[in-house]
């Protein structure tokens, strides 16, 4: 997501909206998921990659505690600002930065995390080898990615929509875009990576209706918001109608609607 800013002002709407709308009921969840997944303990050291409002780094703080350390970055100026308000005793160190030149020196992490990430690094490559190179001998690296649209059926149907509708469906597909596991181990052993682990994981949500969960997309959707706004009112009504038919297996009377995403989690050691 590119960085907005008005008058030299950092503008952090786009963060609050993410943080707000979709880290409690999807992003807070698989980031705690993967922090675990880490095999993360009291005194590690751990880097959060492409961390956002910083939910898992939040979340590693807890863990390491007093005896160890996290730090976080992430390229989007506006992620960063407002991550801090978020953590206002300055326990995490949080950088606004590319993660394929990193201001760590050699070897420094014991762990580095990375939720939702890597499917969108037009240079993953360089990527891995610059995690690589923080990460310590024999520590780990974790990273979630989602799986492919069909494993995915609530995003999957407000894309469908979206096409029926004439409007382009990337910015909803995109982050599901890299769901092979194959080609997801083959690219971190290929990267030097040792130990290579991909496991597929499956969490469900609930958002209230599929209107709902259309709006949360439309308001804190990274990827997502910008295809949804080309609506005019009237197209955003049938397309909500369209979803909420094409959704209606999954609605609880309840819980409301079942939103399922499904992600591939890899673990590696350096």
């Amino acid at each position: 997501m590119a960085d907005n800013s008005k008058d030299g002002a950092i503008d952090t709407s786009a963060a609050e909206a993410f943080e707000k709308y979709l880290v409690p009921t999807i992003f807070g969840p698989w980031s705690e998921a993967m922090i675990d997944h880490a095999g993360t303990k009291e005194s590690h050291n751990l880097l959060d990659v492409g961390c956002g409002s910083g939910a898992a780094a939040r979340y590693a703080a807890k863990i390491v505690g007093l005896t160890g350390s996290v730090s976080a970055i992430d390229f989007n100026a506006g992620m960063i600002t407002h991550a801090r308000t978020l953590d206002p005793v300055g326990q995490i160190d949080w950088q606004q930065g590319d993660v394929t030149d990193m201001p760590y020196d050699d070897g420094v992490f014991d762990i580095i995390a990375g939720n939702q990430l890597l499917q969108f690094l037009p240079e993953k490559e360089e990527g891995l080898s610059e995690m690589k190179r923080v990460l310590a001998d024999s520590g780990r690296l974790a990273l979630t990615v989602y799986c492919a649209p069909h494993r995915n059926p609530a995003h999957a149907a407000v894309a469908n929509a979206l096409e029926k509708h004439g409007i382009d469906s990337k910015g909803v597909v995109h982050p599901f875009s890299y769901g092979d596991p194959v080609v997801l181990g083959d690219l971190l052993q290929d990267a030097g990576f040792r130990d290579v682990s991909v496991v597929r994981k499956q969490m469900d949500s609930y958002f209230s209706s599929a209107e709902n969960f259309i709006d949360c997309l439309a308001a804190g959707g990274p990827s997502s918001r910008h295809a949804l706004e080309q609506l005019d009112a009237d197209g955003l009504k049938g397309l909500k109608a369209e979803v909420t038919e094409t959704l209606a297996e999954f609605m609880d009377a309840d819980k409301g609607l079942r939103v399922i995403t499904a992600a591939n989690m890899a673990l590696v050691r350096a």
